[in-house]
């Protein structure tokens, strides 16, 4: 579900999309600044790609109610945004990390600069490492690099430049246009991400925009009332859901607990109806989406055996 990076090219144009935008999942829409996996150890090296699922959280998330969590396969890759860069001196790239048990990460910056020799390619290394108990956030700016230039036909290294931040290096060997991705996991510990962005580009990880319907069945010796909880593609998501009921005057009221859906994706509950009733289903708050509820469906008694009622649904009110 991550898009792998193609990280051997260093000769980028063009600026990265500058409206920030809502997503719900690990896809960003913006070649600029997307999410990747790597090794911990290698900017050129393979990684896996891990787990990822929206979160309420953790802690308070910087932006919104929700973040982007990763759960790693194992340990060694590092996962988080790749962020084009036109400038490595002035380079805008920064994200906000939790873990609830700590994690270590990387960031790797790689640029060609006026003076590199045909071929090659700096690259910088970082080290990270964020505690639990809160969001850090990790500006590529202030961090300081390891230097190293490399040939990009064998990956060999040619020289080193010690350790300086982006700024201090291109002071000393050119400025220069590159990427730069920020990832953790490297311990295999999972962590969530949240208000990536990079020059104009900001990006927030917010739930899902769930819908869901309601319908009535008469057709059998008791009236069933269904719910269904669909996705944005219209798929079933099978979410638990809990019916609520009301009578002329009255307040609505929980009919029992959550209902969980049948293996088709539906929820169904058989009611007995002894005045006219209004039935909703109400979908609680998750980790990866609001609460919400469906529109009222109406049952008028006496239901009466086999006075079937068309099945109606209605879109939810979110």
């Amino acid at each position: 579900m991550l898009a792998a990076a193609s990280l051997a090219a260093v000769a980028v144009a063009g600026p990265a999309q500058a409206a920030p935008r809502t997503v719900s999942g690990p896809s960003t829409g913006d070649d600029g600044l997307f999410l990747t996996y790597l090794s911990c150890d290698d900017v050129f090296g393979a990684g896996t790609a891990p787990v990822p699922r929206i979160n309420l959280g953790p802690y308070d998330a910087p932006v919104g109610r929700r973040s982007l969590g990763l759960v790693p396969r194992g340990g060694g890759t590092a996962s988080g945004p790749y962020a084009r860069i036109d400038s490595i001196a002035a380079v805008d790239a920064s994200l906000e990390v939790a873990a609830t048990g700590g994690t270590t990460g990387v960031a790797h910056l790689v640029t060609v600069t006026a003076a590199n020799p045909p071929g090659t390619a700096w690259v910088g290394r970082s080290g990270l490492s964020v505690a639990p108990g809160s969001w850090t956030r990790i500006a590529a700016h202030d961090l300081t690099f390891d230097w190293s230039l490399v040939d990009l036909g064998t990956r060999a290294t040619i020289s080193r430049a010690g350790s300086a931040t982006p700024a201090a290096f291109a002071a000393e060997h050119g400025d220069g246009p590159g990427f730069v991705v920020t990832g953790f996991g490297c311990d295999g510990h999972a962590f969530n991400l949240d208000a990536i962005s990079t020059g104009g580009a900001a990006i927030d990880f917010e739930g899902v925009a769930l819908a869901t319907t309601a319908a009535v069945d008469r057709s059998q010796d008791a009236v069933v009332v269904s719910g269904r909880v669909t996705d944005p593609s219209g798929r079933l998501t099978g979410d638990p859901l809990v019916l609520e009921s009301r009578t002329a005057g009255g307040a609505w009221r929980a009919e029992g607990g959550p209902v969980l859906a049948d293996p088709d994706g539906v929820a169904r509950a058989t009611v007995q109806v002894t005045e006219t009733t209004q039935y909703r289903w109400h979908r609680p708050q998750s980790q990866y989406a609001d609460e919400g509820w469906s529109d009222p469906v109406t049952v008028d008694a006496p239901a009466v055996r086999g006075s079937a009622t068309p099945e109606s649904q209605t879109q939810s009110t979110q």
